[in-house]
């Protein structure tokens, strides 16, 4: 038969996704985009989308990859690349462009990784997806994109293009149906703080609520915190903050391999992620996956309402968590809320996409 691109007549048995990270193939839980591209193509699994993540250095990799996987699907007969998605600004158009030309048969997206609040660390990445905007105006296969809902939203308004809502997935089968699990007043508390150190993902206020929670309850409060990231903060104001105050004990616990990251989550009583701004956070996703409870910030709005906590003040967070931790149906509810996310990504994000139904 006749090749006939996927774009010409879409269904899901002629979709070939192809999600590309920069950086060298690791499953580190520090490498977030590259831990988010494997969940994502899990998920479009599931739904029968043949769909595989990469890791790539340079624009030069990303055309070795794209080529040989068109050349052995052509030799196996395998169902060619329809999408390639660039995770995160970091092809310039120039280097898109050729991409684009040399395979017109391909639709090639680049994604900014992040709400627009995040972008302020990272100017080069913003010109990056002004000009692929305006590459998108004169190529036919070319197309920006946000996992952030909100970033989408915004810069198809700002820059007058269509920018795309490509969103994370996460997949269900992952997700486990735990006993209760809830905190019993009077015990150990450990509550985990993960993800890189930067300012915007305001470790600080989440660990003066740990601190609040330790002198409420007048038990024994361990934070875990992941270290070996820093990026524009450090811990020394945490530890400055926690000294003198007795029972709480900070734990760096590193970067680990993703099946021990969720090892660790597992043995929390709580997570906070009260991010000043975020695009999806696959830690909340992981841990409600875990049976664990997340006090979050409003930038991590598709949780359940009641898990929201103001991110600028220790004491809502320290409050939220009070709740929680009581509240035998978060695990439950977590659940619900992810499911409810996950579906309406697919429905509405990567079925537009794919330009199917």
């Amino acid at each position: 038969m006749q090749y006939r691109p996927h774009h010409l007549a879409p269904a899901a048995e002629t979709a070939h996704v192809m999600i590309i990270c920069h950086g060298v193939e690791s499953h580190a839980s520090h490498i977030g985009l590259r831990i988010s591209a494997d969940y994502t193509c899990k998920c479009l699994g599931l739904h029968k989308i043949l769909a595989r993540a990469y890791c790539a250095k340079d624009a030069a990799e990303v055309r070795q990859l794209v080529n040989l996987a068109v050349e052995n699907a052509i030799q196996r007969s395998e169902v060619r690349p329809s999408h390639v998605v660039i995770a995160a600004p970091w092809i310039v158009a120039k280097e898109l462009a050729r991409l684009a030309a040399t395979h017109p048969e391909i639709n090639f997206y680049e994604v900014s990784h992040s709400n627009v609040g995040f972008l302020q660390a990272d100017p080069h990445a913003i010109k990056i997806m002004r000009d692929v905007c305006d590459l998108q105006m004169s190529a036919h296969n070319v197309y920006a994109g946000g996992n952030s809902e909100k970033f989408a939203r915004w810069a198809t308004d700002a820059w007058r293009v269509p920018v795309a809502w490509v969103p994370n997935l996460y997949p269900m089968s992952e997700v486990y149906t735990y006993k209760d699990r809830f905190y019993e007043p009077g015990t150990p508390l450990r509550i985990g703080i993960f993800g890189a150190n930067r300012s915007l993902k305001n470790h600080t206020t989440a660990a003066a609520a740990a601190a609040e929670l330790a002198i409420r309850y007048g038990a024994r409060v361990e934070i875990l915190m992941s270290s070996g990231r820093d990026e524009g903060a450090t811990d020394a104001s945490i530890r400055e903050m926690l000294a003198g105050i007795p029972n709480v004990t900070l734990i760096k616990t590193g970067w680990l391999e993703w099946p021990q990251f969720r090892a660790l989550v597992r043995s929390v009583n709580i997570v906070f992620q009260v991010s000043f701004t975020e695009s999806f956070n696959v830690v909340t996703a992981d841990s409600i996956a875990e049976g664990v409870p997340v006090v979050v910030g409003s930038a991590i709005h598709w949780v359940p309402p009641h898990w929201i906590a103001n991110p600028d003040d220790a004491l809502d967070v320290a409050r939220v968590a009070d709740t929680l931790l009581r509240d035998r149906t978060s695990p439950v509810e977590g659940r619900q809320a992810l499911t409810t996310y996950v579906e309406r990504a697919w429905s509405v994000g990567w079925k537009k996409i794919l330009g199917i139904t």
